[in-house]
């Protein structure tokens, strides 16, 4: 059932990569592309998105906080919602480490109060899962797994860890690469690519772009079927985990992300854009698989009877 439902999406992910590749093709012949997401300026690094992985971490541990709900723990309703904002630069003592970058500021605008109301109800549940109570239909509380492990829900059975995390993946990360970073307004003509800036050694179009590969999540040395050891977090784990059903899809991510910051730095408008646009398409491609593969997961596990 998988492979017969991603087998369209592969086609279309190679189909798409092949017009990529043979658009412009005498003008991407002018952009010289490094093996790794590494460009430098007068002998340094000029690649910045140290913002990005902040936030990139600080989810990591609002779902950690989340988990030891899922395990019978109290949460606090003030915790997560410092944690969501960043209160005091490490969410009151909550983060491990201290930034100036928040999950909320860069959240779609109109999301903000729905992740709040979603952190206040995990807080309220966990009471009633501390003390046993059992989730129901109306009910939220503690369900118990067949291996034995149990998970905070809500009154409609949605997993409260799981909601939060993979709707900032969609919220923030996915909305501030496509709909913020790889926009006219953040990489267009219009942007300067000419006076670097002092903090990150890079021009603002430059930067712009670093930070939309930034939120995506793969190491600078991301390649197809990827061992490294440095782990990929997110949308990037996502393409690592479908990389094998979807025709080599890190190495097609990298290679649009890699050749548009090289085209950058050749001032090539013409492969900046097909770069672009690839990464925009084939995103939603990578959605619809990580989509299908769960409710693939979902229907074996129903038919199984387990939850």
């Amino acid at each position: 059932m998988r492979k017969s439902l991603s087998l369209p999406l592969s086609l279309a992910l190679m189909i798409g990569a092949t017009s990529c590749e043979k658009s412009n093709v005498q003008s991407q012949n002018t952009v010289v592309t490094p093996s790794t997401y590494s460009f430098q300026r007068n002998g340094k690094s000029s690649v910045s998105y140290s913002g990005q992985t902040d936030r990139l971490n600080q989810l990591g541990e609002i779902k950690t906080k989340m988990q030891t709900a899922d395990a019978g723990s109290i949460v606090s309703e003030t915790d997560l919602l410092a944690m969501y904002e960043n209160t005091g630069g490490n969410a009151n003592g909550n983060f491990s480490f201290s930034s100036s970058k928040q999950l909320k500021s860069k959240t779609f605008s109109l999301d903000k109060a729905f992740f709040e109301s979603m952190l206040k109800s995990a807080a309220a549940a966990s009471v009633d899962g501390n003390t046993g109570v059992n989730a129901a239909n109306g009910t939220a509380g503690l369900i118990t797994r067949s291996s034995g492990s149990t998970i905070l829900v809500d009154a409609k059975g949605f997993e409260f860890t799981q909601l939060f995390e993979k709707g900032i993946m969609g919220a923030v990360f996915y909305y501030q690469i496509v709909n913020i970073y790889l926009t006219d307004e953040k990489i267009g003509e219009g942007v300067d690519n000419t006076t670097a800036d002092t903090a990150n050694n890079s021009t603002a179009m430059e930067h712009h772009w670093d930070e939309a590969f930034g939120y995506f999540g793969a190491p600078v040395d991301f390649t197809s079927d990827y061992q490294g050891a440095e782990s990929p977090s997110y949308w990037a784990n996502y393409c690592n985990s479908f990389d094998n059903v979807l025709g080599g899809l890190n190495a097609s991510f990298m290679n649009s992300y890699i050749r548009g910051r090289a085209a950058i730095v050749a001032n090539n408008h013409d492969v900046k854009i097909d770069k672009a646009n690839w990464i925009n398409i084939h995103f939603s491609e990578l959605i619809a698989a990580c989509a299908i593969h769960y409710a693939n997961q979902a229907k074996a596990t129903t038919d199984q009877g387990d939850l």
